[in-house]
């Protein structure tokens, strides 16, 4: 098996046109920074549950148990971004896989297998939203680690 990527960033559904060149903005910083892939998974399924269900066994590959598994939830811990860097560097030299859910969450064994739940925040966020603010969060942990100037803290 090759090397894994740093960061593995997985979610779900294919992003409306509108919001790709955002993604595709920190995509492209994080792959500069360090190993990085964004692997966008197929939501399907008829209930909550079944699409839950379904996104379980497309994650099962990418969270091994050498894998340190950060999924964005709002039943997460709110963290500052400095804290989200700390947290990353200490998962290191393990890779990482940062996992937005589908639009009805993930399944009870994902949370469980987590290492870390992380809230983006106490409002609710569309989807897209969500994606890009965990996404950009990735990149700027990732500057703080390096001590560039992007954070301004």
């Amino acid at each position: 098996m090759g090397h894994l990527p740093d960061i593995t960033f997985l979610s779900f559904g294919k992003p409306k046109a509108m919001w790709q060149p955002i993604l595709e903005t920190y995509e492209r910083r994080l792959e500069k920074a360090i190993g990085f892939k964004h692997l966008i998974l197929r939501e399907k399924g008829g209930s909550p549950d079944e699409v839950k269900a379904n996104a379980t066994k497309l994650l099962e590959p990418h969270i091994g148990p050498d894998v340190f598994v950060v999924v964005f939830d709002e039943s997460g811990k709110s963290v500052t971004s400095p804290v989200l860097a700390k947290m990353l560097a200490r998962a290191r030299p393990k890779a990482v896989a940062a996992i937005i859910g589908t639009s009805y969450g993930l399944a009870d064994d994902v949370l469980i297998r987590s290492n870390r739940l992380v809230n983006l925040g106490a409002m609710t966020l569309p989807h897209e939203i969500a994606r890009v603010t965990a996404l950009e969060q990735l990149y700027r942990a990732e500057t703080i680690l390096a001590g560039h100037p992007y954070h301004h803290s």
